[in-house]
């Protein structure tokens, strides 16, 4: 096993109504990589966007989706999965303990008091409302129960939990890229209720992270993207939104902007919240080229000058070169960047090149959470998960 261990001081500004001095505040971040031994078949390529849970001490993933032969530009199919992983740390391996009702990827796994809730997504087909609660014990193995769906189907949309409220945001509801928000309360509730929608253009594969302050639960949108459509042009999510669940208000809170004041990504990114004050991001796309790409590939597709068969061989030219680089040209965030909610401030808490993913799914907290496969590249994916500790 590979350890890489990092100590990052971060002097951190507490802005307060009287003048204090800064006050430093210590991180160590520690990373460690999982085995790959027991993943089977197809599965030994890695998979994104899968579902995953972490009980107790004990990892689980499930479906997620691939390219097992050929990318989709040349005619590859992509492939969803069913099986349902357990990481046995004793034998320091994968084993399948069971399959999901459905093939599926593209859903949100977020942590309640009694287990995990494994909602929404997509199968080949069609996208899901279904919702299943996960329970797993060494004694009675693992535990699969429905759970209340979600109003409507939903995939590539984001989710997040504090206690038993649980929040999803963005994504495809229906086929359509949506500003939709539902929540539950685990604890109290029977359905689903619909938020105010968050302001701003359409999210897709956002971010979100729920923090808990002055009695009030604060839900945080970062990072997604607007593929645009039949009137607007494409857009990135570049605006970190907060929702006050006490006051049912959205606002503008800061830009996502490195230190050098440079606009960056969170699409395809993961998020933690940690200390109930900074919000942790992992992975994500190149801002730049990502919205270039979108952008290129949309006018191509509104060129009315083209015939059809124009239009597909321009298309087919353009991804034949943009899929066919290596992983360095595409520039997934190496970066772990950090939001201070209190300061609305970023700063970059670490750099590694094993944050370089898009759809990779978090699960865990601040104590221990891993960091599941994803993709390196568009189309190629890793089956390396991370476990990655923060103290």
């Amino acid at each position: 096993q590979m350890r890489k261990s990092i100590l990052i001081i971060l002097a951190l500004l507490i802005l307060t109504a009287c003048t204090e001095a800064p006050k430093e505040r210590t991180m160590k971040i520690n990373i460690t990589t999982l085995a790959t031994q027991g993943l089977e078949g197809d599965l030994q390529k890695g998979v994104s966007a899968a579902y995953a849970a972490l009980i107790g001490e004990d990892l689980l993933v499930a479906g997620g989706c691939n390219f097992p032969d050929k990318l989709g530009f040349e005619g590859g199919k992509k492939v969803f999965y069913e099986a349902i992983l357990h990481f046995d740390k004793s034998k320091n391996q994968w084993q399948t303990i069971g399959k999901l009702p459905e093939a599926a990827a593209y859903g949100v796994s977020v942590a309640i008091p009694d287990g995990y809730l494994w909602i929404g997504g997509q199968m080949a087909t069609n996208s899901l409302a279904n919702c299943y609660k996960v329970q797993y014990s060494k004694e009675k193995g693992l535990t699969l129960t429905d759970f209340p769906a979600l109003p409507e189907p939903l995939d590539n949309f984001a989710g997040t939990s504090v206690g038993s409220k649980v929040f999803v945001a963005g994504g495809n509801t229906s086929g359509k890229a949506s500003n939709k928000v539902f929540y539950i309360n685990t604890a109290t509730d029977k359905e689903w209720k619909q938020l105010p929608d968050f302001p701003g253009d359409a999210r897709v594969q956002p971010v979100l992270a729920a923090i808990e302050k002055d009695n009030d639960t604060l839900l945080y949108v970062l990072g997604g993207f607007f593929g645009g459509d039949a009137t607007k042009t494409p857009t990135m999510g570049e605006k970190v939104l907060a929702f006050s669940l006490k006051q049912q208000q959205w606002h503008e809170v800061a830009l996502q902007e490195n230190p050098n004041k440079e606009i960056f990504s969170l699409t395809g990114a993961t998020a933690l919240a940690i200390d109930n004050r900074y919000i942790a991001c992992f992975g994500g796309v190149n801002h730049r080229l990502f919205i270039n790409t979108i952008t290129d590939l949309y006018h191509l597709g509104k060129d009315t000058s083209l015939t059809d068969e124009q239009r597909k061989q321009k298309n087919y030219d353009y991804m034949s070169h943009y899929m066919t680089q290596p992983i360095e040209y595409y520039r997934f965030n190496k970066e772990c960047y950090l939001f201070d909610t209190h300061t609305q401030q970023w700063s970059v808490l670490d750099t590694q090149t094993d944050f370089a993913r898009a759809g990779a799914t978090l699960v865990g907290s601040p104590d221990e959470f891993y960091l599941v496969q994803g993709e390196l590249k568009p189309g190629v994916r890793s089956n390396k998960t991370f476990k990655v500790v923060v103290k």
